[in-house]
């Protein structure tokens, strides 16, 4: 072994296992909150005392469990992604059984609401989809081990927000193809990939374009996303909130002013403004002056006047 082999060694070794670090924090993540959400379903179906909470479940269940990150709108997200997911059960029992910690925790009560829901078929039957979009949806489906293991849970987060199953299995494909990270998913949704798709006569041509030109998801991603941040505990400082990027403008402002170019002035931090009867609030402000020779002249003419 030479120089260049060893650190060709290590940063192989190093590439690999940050990769498979990520992946498993992935699949405990993606398992933690599937299961949260059937058991928030298998509750509000099932659940002795559910009258007494009724809508107020999920802002209760949050008050009640005080812990970061799990608040009433992860809980929606988590219910949401139980009910569109129904198929990664057998994926999901699977991981838990295959962690012998977790499988010397695990007890008949814990398991039981997971093997009383209904199959991932009859799931869709219960959500009454119309019978010609569940027969498109059983073409499309992608199977749940490729679901489970490919896509990250931010990636699953987004994609069972979309109603149309069609357009959803679109997106699957298309991510577990290009490897997308959370980002470029939502900006391939927010661009509408699947709609231009479907106007687009060389299909082929455009998949290829959007695959080559799209940013491919990295280890880091994973690990730096604030709902895994939240889920690991980790320093809220890892994340880089509006608020920390408009202090950090601030505590740099010279600067900041300077690559903004020439004429720019600072004039407020969150300075309210009135529109349409309401006031918000804007986080910086900041003005150009435009100095020509005629406002030069009028300002010249303007301090003779002011002098006499």
């Amino acid at each position: 072994m030479n120089f260049e082999s060893l650190a060709n060694h290590i940063s192989a070794i190093q590439d690999t296992l940050q990769a498979q670090a990520a992946h498993s924090v992935n699949l405990a993540l993606t398992s933690r909150n599937w299961l949260m959400g059937c058991y928030i379903v298998e509750f509000e179906q099932n659940g002795e005392d559910r009258a007494a909470y009724g809508e107020q479940l999920l802002k209760k269940l949050e008050k009640r469990l005080n812990i970061k990150g799990l608040n009433e709108r992860r809980f929606r997200e988590f219910r949401r992604l139980y009910l569109v997911y129904p198929q990664l059960k057998e994926e999901v029992l699977g991981y838990l059984m295959s962690m012998s910690a977790i499988r010397r925790s695990v007890t008949a009560e814990f398991i039981e609401p997971i093997r009383r829901m209904p199959s991932a078929e009859s799931a869709m039957n219960i959500r009454r989809i119309p019978s010609a979009e569940l027969i498109a949806t059983k073409e499309w489906m992608i199977p749940a081990d490729k679901l489970f293991n490919k896509l990250t849970y931010s990636n699953l987060m987004l994609i069972s927000a979309i109603d149309n199953p069609v357009k959803r299995a679109f997106y699957e494909m298309e991510t577990i193809r290009g490897c997308w990270s959370y980002k470029e998913l939502e900006r391939q949704i927010a661009s509408l990939y699947y709609e231009r798709s479907g106007l687009s006569k060389n299909k082929e041509a455009l998949s290829a374009l959007v695959q080559q030109q799209a940013i491919q998801l990295q280890p880091a991603d994973v690990i730096n996303t604030p709902v895994t941040l939240e889920f690991l505990g980790l320093n809220e400082r890892a994340l880089v909130t509006e608020d920390d990027l408009e202090q950090s403008i601030l505590d740099n402002l010279q600067h900041f002013l300077l690559e903004m170019g020439h004429g720019f002035c600072f004039e407020a931090r969150q300075k309210r403004i009135l529109i349409d009867e309401d006031y918000f609030f804007a986080d910086l402000v900041f003005v150009r002056f435009v100095y020509t020779k005629t406002i030069s002249s009028l300002m010249g003419g303007y301090r003779a006047v002011q002098a006499a």
